[in-house]
């Protein structure tokens, strides 16, 4: 990416990094006893939820900082 992009790293490190949340967030509403559907479920909407939370905060302390 560009040195004056809003949001730092590649795009694909945050396609990356949205798909572990989703992995973890499975994971552990699995442990947690939910059954497999609701989990996937519950896990893609947070996974990405906070990807894309973190992805906002990372922007606007960019925009801020610079």
């Amino acid at each position: 990416m560009a040195g004056d992009a809003i949001i730092p790293r590649t795009a694909i490190e945050w396609y990356m990094f949205g798909g572990i949340l989703v992995v973890l967030n499975i994971v552990g509403l699995l442990l947690t006893g939910h059954t497999l559907i609701a989990a996937v479920g519950l896990g893609l909407v947070s996974g990405l939820t906070i990807a894309l939370l973190v992805a906002v905060v990372a922007a606007v302390l960019r925009v801020v900082r610079e």
